[in-house]
C-alpha cells in the first residue's frame, strides 16, 4: 500500500480537507504525518501533531480508567452501580437495581443513543447529568440487546469521579496522558485554544467546506470529549498492543487489559457487513471483531466537523490511527481496512473506498425515502388550531432542558438550551424542529387541549418504538 496515495484518494473520494495519520507495524511507530489542510481559509497544513477531537474513541480511555480502578479493588465490573451511587435512579427498577459497570461499557442496558441530549442538553455537572437519566426511555430489557449509548458510558465515567476521589478528567490526565507522554491531549474543544496547531472542523456542502460549530459535551465527556493528536494517539495505541506497562511502569494489569479488549456483547452499531469480518461484537469500550481470522479491536468517533478511527490487530502488533476534519466520513474507516490488509499481506485488496461509499449511498437512500414519505404524508392547506403567535413561549423537559420560541415572519424562532432552533409549520399542530447546528430537522407537535397549549412533543430518538418526549409549557 502506498500510504500517501491511498490517503489522497480517500480525501478526494470523501471531500476531506485534512487527515492526520499514525501507522504502527510490528510494534514500532513507522510514521506520523499530516495530509491536506487543517485550516482551509488560512491555507495551514495538517500535521501529525495537530490537535483535534477524537469523539467516541474517548470511550476506550473510560474503559481503561475503570480497569485501573478494578485493579485497585475499588470497582467490581459485576457489582450493581447502585452500590457505588446509592441515589441512582434509571428508567425502571430492574435496570436501576441491577445495572453494572460492565453493562454500561458494553452497551447492553437497552437505552437508545439519544444523541440530541448529548448535543443540545449536556449539563456541565456530572451529578445533574446522572439524575437526568431517570427520564430516558429504554427500548429493550437489560442484557437482551446491544444498544449504543453515550449516556450510559458517561454514567460509567461518573463512577471514576465517585471511586477515585478526583474528576474523571483529572484521573485520565494523571493516570493515562501523563505516563504515556500524551502532552497534547486534553478535554473539550475549548482546550484547543491552548495549542498552536489545531484544526477547523468541516462539512462539505455545495462544493465548499463549511465550518460547523464545535461540540461541547460537558458531563458527557467520558463518551467523547477528548482532543488529541495522531502523535499522542500512536503512543496510546502502542500501549494497547502491550502488556499494560509503559517504560517499565505498570499502568494496568495484563489480565484487565485483556478483559477490556474481549467481547462482552453480541452485536455492533456497524451499518455494514463485510465477508472479511467473520465476527463483529463489542467489548468494554471497544469493538471486538474477527477480521480475516485475526482479532481486531477498534473504535471510531464522530463529533461536529470531525471523524476518527483507531484500529489494532494485537497479534500482528499493528495499529493505525486516523484523525480527520470532516463530519461523519468513512475515509477513516476505509483507511483502517487498507492499512490492515497491507499489514496482513493481503494480495487481492478490496476497493474499500467504493465499499464504504456504497454504505453511505444506502444510508442516503434511506434518508431520502424517509423525507419522501414525510412529504407525501403532509396534509396541504391546513393551519394550526390557534394563531401562530400563541405558540411562542418556553417549553421544558427534565432531561432535555429548555426550548424558547418567539413569533417571527419566518416562523417560531428561538433556541434550545442556548443553541439556535426554529419551528416551521408542517400541518395542523405538527411542526418541523429545525436544528441549524446539526443541519437536521426533527418532527414535533404541539399538545393542545380545549384551545390551551400544554406542551411540545418532540421525536428525541429515532429508534422505532421509542415514544416522543414532551416539553411542558
Amino acid at each position: 500500500m502506498q500510504l500517501e496515495q491511498t490517503i489522497a484518494k480517500l480525501m478526494e473520494d470523501y471531500n476531506v480537507a485534512g487527515m492526520s495519520v499514525a501507522l504502527i507495524r510490528n510494534g514500532d511507530i513507522v510514521s506520523v504525518d499530516g495530509y491536506g489542510k487543517r485550516d482551509v481559509a488560512a491555507d495551514l497544513p495538517m500535521t501529525g501533531d495537530t490537535v483535534m477531537p477524537i469523539g467516541s474513541v474517548t470511550k476506550t480511555f473510560t474503559s481503561l480508567a475503570l480497569a485501573m480502578l478494578a485493579d485497585e479493588g475499588k470497582l467490581d465490573w459485576d457489582v450493581p452501580v447502585k452500590t457505588y451511587i446509592p441515589w441512582l435512579r434509571l428508567n425502571n427498577d430492574l435496570l436501576t437495581e441491577n445495572v453494572t459497570a460492565r453493562d454500561l461499557m458494553c452497551h447492553r442496558t437497552g437505552t437508545p443513543k439519544y444523541d440530541l441530549q448529548a448535543i443540545y442538553a449536556a449539563p456541565d455537572d456530572k451529578e445533574e447529568m446522572v439524575r437526568s437519566l431517570e427520564y430516558l426511555q429504554t427500548f429493550a430489557p437489560l442484557r437482551t440487546r446491544f444498544m449504543y449509548s453515550n449516556q450510559m458510558v458517561s454514567l460509567a465515567g461518573y463512577l471514576v469521579d465517585v471511586l477515585s476521589g478526583q474528576s474523571y478528567e483529572d484521573f485520565v490526565r494523571e493516570r493515562i496522558f501523563t505516563p504515556l507522554g500524551m502532552t497534547s491531549s486534553n478535554f473539550e474543544v475549548e482546550s484547543l485554544a491552548e495549542y498552536e496547531k489545531t484544526s477547523k472542523g468541516y462539512v462539505f456542502a455545495n462544493d465548499t467546506f463549511i465550518e460547523p460549530p464545535y461540540m461541547h459535551l460537558g458531563a458527557f465527556a467520558p463518551s467523547g470529549a477528548i482532543v488529541s493528536t495522531a502523535e499522542d494517539m500512536a503512543r496510546y495505541a502502542l500501549f494497547h498492543l502491550g502488556d499494560g506497562t509503559w517504560n517499565g511502569e505498570r499502568l494496568v494489569s495484563e489480565a484487565m487489559l485483556n478483559e477490556v479488549h474481549s467481547h462482552q456483547m453480541i452485536g455492533t452499531p456497524y451499518f455494514w457487513e463485510f465477508e472479511e469480518i467473520q465476527c463483529a461484537e463489542y467489548g468494554l469500550g471497544w469493538f471486538t471483531d474477527i477480521y480475516r481470522g485475526r482479532k481486531m479491536i477498534n473504535h471510531g468517533g464522530n463529533t461536529n466537523g470531525f471523524s476518527a478511527q483507531m484500529t489494532l490487530i494485537p497479534c500482528e502488533k499493528f495499529a493505525v490511527v486516523a484523525l480527520s476534519n470532516a463530519t461523519s466520513n468513512f475515509a477513516v474507516n476505509a483507511l483502517g481496512h487498507y492499512a490492515a490488509d497491507d499489514a496482513l499481506g493481503v494480495e487481492d485488496v478490496p476497493d474499500w473506498s467504493a465499499r464504504f461509499n456504497e454504505v453511505f449511498a444506502d444510508l442516503m437512500k434511506g434518508a431520502m425515502a424517509g423525507m419522501q414519505a414525510k412529504a407525501e404524508a403532509q396534509v396541504q392547506g391546513t393551519t394550526p388550531s390557534g394563531p401562530m403567535e400563541e405558540y411562542a413561549g418556553t417549553y421544558e423537559h427534565p432531561a432535555f432542558g429548555k426550548m424558547e420560541f418567539v413569533f417571527t415572519d419566518q416562523g417560531l424562532a428561538g433556541s434550545w438550551n442556548g443553541l439556535p432552533a426554529m419551528l416551521t409549520h408542517y400541518h395542523y399542530d405538527a411542526f418541523d424542529l429545525v436544528l441549524p447546528v446539526l443541519g437536521a430537522v426533527v418532527p414535533a407537535e404541539f399538545i393542545v387541549e380545549d384551545g390551551k397549549i400544554l406542551g411540545l412533543s418532540v421525536m428525541m430518538e429515532p429508534t422505532p418504538g421509542v415514544n416522543t418526549e414532551v416539553f411542558k409549557r
